[in-house]
């Protein structure tokens, strides 16, 4: 109820403020108008929670076979049809007693399915290499949208890459969308929905501005190693007749420097004038005093900006420790994480929305993943939180469970166990392997720039 009044009162606010446009906005209507939107995300909440309950008996003969190894892995070590299936029989038993999320992707209808496909497959085959058996199961196992999940270290699904056409700068005003020399958007060929395609960002000058951004899928291993282009251009038709083409900026992955090579930095400050930046790489324990100092630092500061974009995740109870410790509230979540294990709705706190006075800037990249997006999820319900940069890895459906070998490949099954997240039904918040968009879209690598170069032109 609360929330819901808060909602009303900031679109209020907003109303009175008139109806600038969006690169006009101040910094204060441009948090009235973020607050709105995060508040408007509703907890999501699930009735039945009976069926996504594993029995605790299997649940414990099951995870004797976790770990398992007696050889070491060979791609090249030959398999008979017999052997092959034996695995795929254990693997899939493995799935249903134990994979948390397994109901929510269509229980053992879809699974027995797909079961049959990889045994029908493997009836080609008198003999096969432990390769052609990962192959095989690569592709049949590619409705599991997880971003946990993966075999051998292959990733089972794309994620979705922001590819950013940044060679013009658009204003959104009563016309539409419009260049700075006034060249109004009739329409971009593709396209009907512009306001889908038009993100706002932040200019070299540090004014806010739009650009088009396509999301396009992209295997994780191959976008971390080398930069990835865009394979198509957009065609922009103006009022004036004039027809011009875009092209995409190439994407690379940003990940913090110090993180390529063995002992990467793990926790870092520093400051912009009187704006302290904190950085953290990981939810680990280890760190916990140093990341929980963090919190108290920024949480004193007016404004303030966490970097995540560096962030792979970790230990989860972290999150909630880190977001409480910054507003000194309980903070509650919008998914709803299941124990699966318990049958338990694993909720911390009602739907509430929490007041803050100081404004907190968190810096995200497709390296942000897992424990840190569960920080983010903790953050919409905070007043006053702005995230800037690209939208996120997209890895909370399950967690990171542990290792399944293999009886006979020794094949390396990665995948959660015990639970599984759900989600609110808001195609624009939270998505597996899409992950969280930003209120602000610029290339994580020059976000913190750029974020500080706007704050610079518009706060005293």
């Amino acid at each position: 109820m609360k929330k819901k009044l808060c909602i009303m009162l900031s679109l209020s606010m907003l109303c009175l403020t008139g109806c600038s446009s969006a690169e006009n906005l101040t910094f204060e209507e441009l948090m009235e108008e973020v607050n709105a939107k995060h508040q408007a995300v509703e907890q999501v909440t699930l009735d039945d929670i009976s069926k996504y309950e594993k029995d605790v008996k299997t649940l414990k003969e099951s995870f004797k076979n976790y770990g398992k190894k007696t050889e070491e892995y060979n791609p090249e070590k030959i398999l008979t049809r017999e052997d092959a299936v034996e695995d795929v029989d254990f693997l899939f038993d493995m799935l249903y007693d134990c994979y948390g999320p397994y109901e929510s992707m269509g229980g053992a209808k879809v699974f027995d399915a797909r079961e049959q496909e990889v045994k029908n497959e493997l009836q080609t085959y008198e003999n096969l290499t432990v390769a052609e058996l990962e192959e095989i199961l690569l592709e049949e196992l590619n409705f599991i949208q997880d971003g946990h999940f993966n075999i051998n270290k292959s990733m089972l699904c794309k994620i979705k890459m922001p590819f950013f056409f940044r060679e013009v700068a658009f204003q959104k005003t009563g016309k539409g969308y419009e260049t700075t020399e006034g060249e109004v958007v009739e329409s971009i060929e593709g396209y009907e929905d512009m306001d889908a395609l038009m993100k706002r960002s932040i200019s070299p000058e540090g004014d806010l501005v739009y650009y088009p951004v396509l999301l396009k899928d992209g295997d994780f291993w191959e976008v971390l190693k080398e930069p990835q282009t865009c394979d198509e251009t957009l065609t922009i038709h103006y009022t004036n007749g004039k027809t011009q083409e875009l092209k995409a900026e190439s994407y690379e992955m940003y990940v913090d420097p110090s993180l390529r090579e063995p002992g990467g930095q793990m926790i870092a400050s520093r400051k912009y004038g009187e704006i302290p930046v904190f950085q953290f790489n990981t939810f680990d324990n280890a760190y916990l005093k140093e990341t929980l100092e963090g919190a108290e630092t920024l949480k004193k500061a007016p404004i303030s900006i966490l970097d995540l974009r560096s962030n792979m995740g970790g230990n989860g109870i972290i999150a909630s420790q880190w977001i409480n410790r910054y507003t000194a509230d309980k903070v509650p979540r919008n998914t709803c994480w299941i124990d699966t294990w318990k049958g338990q709705r694993m909720s911390f706190a009602e739907d509430e929305w929490i007041e803050h006075d100081n404004r907190l800037i968190i810096l995200t990249g497709k390296f942000t993943m897992s424990a840190a997006e569960w920080l983010l999820d903790y953050a919409y319900n905070v007043e006053n939180v702005l995230i800037v940069g690209e939208n996120t890895y997209g890895a909370c459906i399950g967690n990171g469970g542990g290792t399944v070998s293999l009886l006979n490949s020794l094949c390396q099954i990665f995948m959660g166990s015990g639970g599984f997240m759900a989600f609110p039904q808001d195609e624009e918040y939270f998505q597996e392997l899409r992950g969280f968009c930003p209120d602000i879209w610029v290339p994580a690598e020059e976000a913190e720039e750029l974020i500080v170069k706007y704050l610079e032109k518009n706060v005293d």
